[in-house]
């Protein structure tokens, strides 16, 4: 202790020198931070008069009230149009059952149900459908597999539903494949494979072509096989419709009041509902 004491007062003058060149670097590096502060708020500062200034030319871009109630309404006019053109043109998502109580045993029910379902229908109107579709009728499928063979199974239903309508001789098959989602909504590919007379078979592709039917041909191949009897292959797609556009609840507009300025609402419209679900709705049967 005593050498330190020693040791400082001999070389006092070096120790405030240091204290006094801390003290500088430190006041330094705070005024340079400050300047560096300053000139970045002068650069905003200029950056908002030259837009003050633009807009003092070009009034028509200002930020008015009166621009943005005209955004807003033409916001609302596209949006209406394409809720518009989405209830009258597109497809809409076809209603897949959720299990959430037993799962496993309430799949394989919907899974047993929907086949015995088809296999009835298709006995009535005396056409030919394959015993199975490629589902494990044993055991249970791993939760994580339901929601997809929940979805796939809806989809060969309403596929079936056609294939019967149409009155084709014999579905030799339907493949489903897994779906992709682009944009909002899903595409799930399926491979049909059917034999009948050339009027069924152009029959069934007009079903297909119907406004209440969410499939698109993507190609399709036909061969003949006996008297007037032919095979066509098909590539299809299920294009399905997730979530409706909606018009947002409410869009806050800045309203000039006299002595002072507030933020106001402008009413929008409701927001525009789903398009209505073609489950169950027969070939023919507009939207």
């Amino acid at each position: 202790m005593k050498k330190l004491l020693s040791f400082l007062k001999k070389n006092l003058n070096f120790v405030f020198l240091a204290v006094v060149l801390g003290m500088l670097g430190y006041g330094y590096t705070l005024i340079r931070k400050t300047q560096q502060e300053l000139k970045k708020m002068e650069e905003e500062i200029k950056a908002k008069h030259e837009e003050i200034r633009k807009y003092q030319t070009q009034k028509e871009l200002a930020p008015s009230p009166e621009l943005v109630n005209k955004l807003q309404q033409q916001y609302i006019a596209i949006a209406g149009q394409f809720n518009s053109m989405l209830n009258r043109f597109s497809t809409t998502y076809p209603t897949v059952p959720e299990f959430k109580v037993f799962p496993n045993v309430e799949f394989k029910e919907f899974l047993f149900e929907t086949g015995d379902s088809l296999k009835k229908k298709a006995k009535k109107n005396d056409v030919i459908i394959p015993s199975s579709f490629g589902f494990q009728e044993t055991g249970f499928p791993s939760s994580d597999q339901i929601p997809l063979f929940s979805l796939q199974i809806t989809i060969i239903k309403h596929i079936l539903d056609i294939l019967i309508d149409s009155g084709v001789s014999v579905v030799n098959s339907v493949v489903p494949g897994v779906p992709s989602t682009v944009a909002f909504y899903k595409i799930l590919p399926l491979d049909v494979s059917i034999t009948g007379t050339s009027i069924e078979i152009v029959k069934f592709m007009r079903y297909l072509n119907n406004p209440s039917s969410f499939f698109t041909l993507e190609s399709f191949a036909v061969t003949k096989r006996s008297s007037g009897m032919f095979q066509a292959n098909f590539k299809i797609n299920a294009v399905m419709i997730e979530k409706a556009a909606a018009v947002p609840e409410t869009i806050t507009v800045a309203k000039a009041q006299t002595g002072g300025s507030s933020a106001g609402n402008v009413p929008s419209p409701q927001p525009a509902g789903a398009p209505p679900q073609p489950a169950g709705t027969p070939p023919g049967t507009a939207k």
